[in-house]
């Protein structure tokens, strides 16, 4: 009909191309890279695996003796669950997968992911662990002038390359550090902050630095700890706040593979 314009939204557009009475919707606009990483579902793709390797890992090494092959942040949240009655060893990353798929359909309605995006994440990851490992070079630098010291940090160094037992602690350190101290402390500082009418932006930031200080504590307390230095504990700090920053604006995905990736690589190059 000349002059007469039909809607499109929600509405019902007569015509042999729609049939008649059918309800016409636009299509959804996909996501771009750049926010699909972001999704939680994204992340549970990058880091299933992770989890995958890191607890097969400790039951086919530890056999009987498994728990003591669990790193500092693992034994924490297993202990907190144990107190709460949950004692089952699997426990700890259904409850992570069911976070992040809550989270998906809470937050997110397009949850699609393809796997040039899972390989991109990946990518993205290794990036920011080179990165890393290049700041803490020239950070090792500085403090090697004042006080002599020159160790590698977040990793134990090996000469011949990592064992299989050292890589499969590293990636349940990215896997289970990122859990406790980013996806799990920063909103929840973050929350606290705002409930008592802090700004966003004040509480953010303090989410993140307070969030990375208890990070560069936790390394120095309990059994084994690592005995403190300025330079380790400085540079701990600054690496935590550095992942909380990745955790907030890449996602956790690319956080805790970039934390396992940056571990990796320095038991590699040193």
């Amino acid at each position: 009909m000349r002059g007469t314009a039909w809607p499109v939204s929600g509405k019902k557009r007569p015509g042999l191309l729609f049939g008649r009475g059918r309800e016409f919707r636009p299509p959804e606009r996909r996501p771009t890279y750049w926010e699909a990483t972001r999704h939680p579902f994204a992340s549970l793709l990058v880091v299933a695996p992770m989890a995958a390797i890191y607890e097969g890992g400790v039951l086919w090494l530890g056999g009987p003796a498994a728990d003591q092959l669990r790193t500092g942040a693992d034994a924490w949240m297993r202990q907190a669950l144990q107190g709460l009655g949950f004692d089952d060893h699997g426990i700890l990353p259904i409850l992570l997968a069911l976070v992040l798929l809550v989270w998906q359909v809470v937050a997110y309605r397009n949850s699609r992911v393809s796997p040039s995006i899972v390989m991109g994440m990946l990518l993205e990851s290794l990036v920011w662990a080179v990165l890393l490992v290049a700041a803490s070079r020239l950070l090792e630098r500085g403090f090697a002038y004042l006080d002599q010291a020159w160790s590698p940090l977040l990793a134990v160094a090996a000469k011949d390359g990592p064992s299989a037992r050292e890589i499969m602690a590293y990636v349940g350190a990215g896997l289970y550090e990122e859990t406790l101290f980013r996806l799990i402390l920063v909103p929840l500082i973050y929350q606290a902050l705002r409930l008592a009418h802090t700004p966003a932006a004040i509480a953010s930031a303090f989410a993140v630095v307070a969030a990375g200080l208890l990070f560069a504590l936790a390394h120095h307390a309990g059994a084994p700890a690592e005995p403190f230095t300025w330079f380790a504990f400085i540079f701990r700090w600054t690496a935590g706040v550095y992942f909380a920053w990745l955790f907030i604006l890449r996602g956790f995905g690319v956080a805790a593979a970039a934390h396992a990736g940056y571990d990796i690589l320095v038991s590699l190059a040193f």
